[in-house]
């Protein structure tokens, strides 16, 4: 496959044109480039894992597709190219005519597509981060798909992929109503934040009670930390009540609970300096600086959690798919626990979402959406649930696992709906601002809580003059 050389980044830098190229190319008898840049809608085409019921004696065989070579970027991690070995495993034996050249980039790899795409040679397909995901559309990086999505989620209900998972990956250039927008990328896994609970720390403290209560609330967790947390004679925690990654877009779930957000319900207005928030983010600064109940700078490290947790030294901290992994090499008890927002109103987790995407300028569009919609197959999300760092999202898939029971409930019904990241959280030209007045707020000399939710106010105000949000925030 074509490689990008330091002409190609020099000619994509300066948006001059396609230099020619002089890596080799690919033989074109192997290839069979669709003959339209644009979805085609195909009659014939049956929705992944919905096969239909036939005889071989009332079918003939079909005629041999030819072969193609599909280009594609995914992230650099030894755990990404481990589940891709065994996908393209896959691959070979349900799709034969398609071969899987692939190439792994360190985060984010939108960039390297971006560039690649520049310079004349994208990828056929790309894999993508629903945070970014607005960001490269209004680039034109990637292919509208409704015409084939439409016609491929008609055999799936609401029941079968998440709503927040089909939303992630749509956008709404106009940013008016919800549930209006084209399809430019299908979510293929999740990577969902739940408070994990130590059951024997909660149970050996007397507060078996609140752990048997079902509706979690950041006042709740507040109640147990202060009994959970233990401070030894050097005036550091022996013990900590509760522990939360260091970063804006994790401390949505808290915000959630406590009643407040990031936006009104138009999302055109930052809703920051609201009471309820400032309450939200004065409870998560006092865990680490009045009551000292979560870890401060230098007592533990977000990359420790799960080892403080097993050991009993952390009762509570916000996890993920592969926390859950870890802890099942030990013998720790515990228990996800959905958030439910003060005062009622439906449980609300923090759900990341990685998708699949073709890449404009690719000819491959045929054979892309075919590969994309087989990602979507049982068989191939069963790889993504063993791939020990992400979940499926496809619900059959999960409820049948041997993910723990308890965990599966939380994800399938206690936190609906889920939630993506709003894209001011993590907007790639602003949200080094927004993480460094957050950081200023809960470490760096834990300024006052108003100040800095004054400051992010006026930036996410600056935010939303220029940008257009995707529809789950209006």
């Amino acid at each position: 496959m074509p490689r990008i050389t330091r002409r190609h980044f020099l000619a994509a830098s300066l948006g001059l044109p396609p230099l020619l190229l002089t890596c080799s190319q690919p033989n074109d008898s192997s290839l069979q480039p669709a003959s339209s840049a644009v979805p085609r809608d195909s009659g014939s085409r049956l929705p992944l894992g919905r096969a239909t019921r036939e005889t071989h004696s009332s079918i003939s065989s079909p005629a041999p597709k030819e072969p193609v070579v599909l280009w594609h970027f995914a992230w650099d991690d030894p755990l990404e190219r481990r589940l891709w070995f065994t996908i393209r495993q896959q691959l070979e034996a349900d799709l034969p005519h398609i071969q899987l050249s692939q190439e792994f980039y360190q985060r984010p790899v939108e960039e390297m597509v971006a560039i690649s795409a520049a310079a004349g040679i994208p990828p056929a397909v790309a894999s993508i981060q629903d945070m970014f995901f607005p960001h490269w559309v209004e680039r034109n990086l990637y292919v509208n798909i409704q015409t084939f999505a439409s016609k491929w989620l008609d055999s799936y209900t609401t029941s079968d992929i998440p709503t927040a998972a089909l939303k992630a990956f749509r956008y709404y250039p106009e940013a008016k109503r919800t549930g209006v927008g084209d399809h430019y990328g299908l979510p293929w896994r999740s990577n969902p934040r739940l408070p994990f609970v130590n059951v024997d720390m909660l149970r050996e403290s007397g507060l078996s009670d609140l752990l048997n209560q079902e509706r979690w609330t950041l006042e709740t967790a507040h109640e147990a930390a202060l009994q959970l947390a233990q401070i030894g004679p050097d005036n550091r925690l022996s013990q900590a009540g509760i522990g939360f990654p260091d970063s804006w877009f994790h401390s949505l779930p808290w915000l959630w609970s406590g009643g407040g957000d990031v936006l009104d319900e138009t999302g055109r207005f930052s809703t920051l300096e609201l009471p309820e928030v400032e309450r939200s983010y004065q409870i998560l600064q006092d865990w680490r600086h009045s009551f000292h109940v979560a870890p401060q700078v230098g007592e533990f490290t977000s990359d420790t959690y799960v080892q403080h947790f097993a050991s009993n030294r952390l009762a509570m901290f916000l996890g993920t798919p592969r926390d859950m992994y870890r802890l099942r090499s030990g013998d720790v008890t515990w228990r996800a626990k959905p958030l439910f927002p003060i005062g009622g109103g439906e449980s609300q987790t923090l759900a990341l979402y990685d998708g699949l995407a073709i890449v404009t300028g690719t000819e491959q569009i045929d054979a892309a959406w075919e590969f994309v919609t087989w990602a979507m197959r049982s068989e191939v999300q069963g790889h993504v649930l063993e791939s020990e760092q992400a979940l499926p999202v496809l619900s059959e898939v999960l409820a049948s696992s041997r993910i723990e029971p308890h965990y599966i409930a939380t994800l399938l019904s206690e936190t609906h709906p889920q939630r993506s990241l709003p894209i001011t959280a993590t907007f790639p030209l602003y949200s080094p601002v927004i993480a460094h007045h957050y950081h200023t707020m809960m470490n760096g000399g834990h300024g006052p809580v108003p100040d800095a939710l004054r400051k992010l106010h006026s930036l996410l105000g600056f935010i939303l003059e220029r940008q257009t949000l995707p529809s789950e925030w209006q």
